[in-house]
């Protein structure tokens, strides 16, 4: 199964990442580095670091 990461602010796919098993894929809403950047509160985190609601 394919899991498309989609920011929140700026609505682009910002990973893909595949899991064993299940054909098909799902769609899972984050916050994208560089949005996070520019609100301010990714200034402390480590770069891989994603924001989920």
């Amino acid at each position: 199964m394919k899991v498309y990461h989609i920011c929140e602010i700026c609505q682009q796919i910002f990973d893909l990442s595949e899991m064993p098993g299940q054909e098909g894929s799902v769609e899972m809403l984050g916050i994208c580095n560089d949005c996070a950047d520019e609100m301010g509160f990714a200034a402390s985190v480590s770069p891989r670091q994603t924001y989920y609601n």
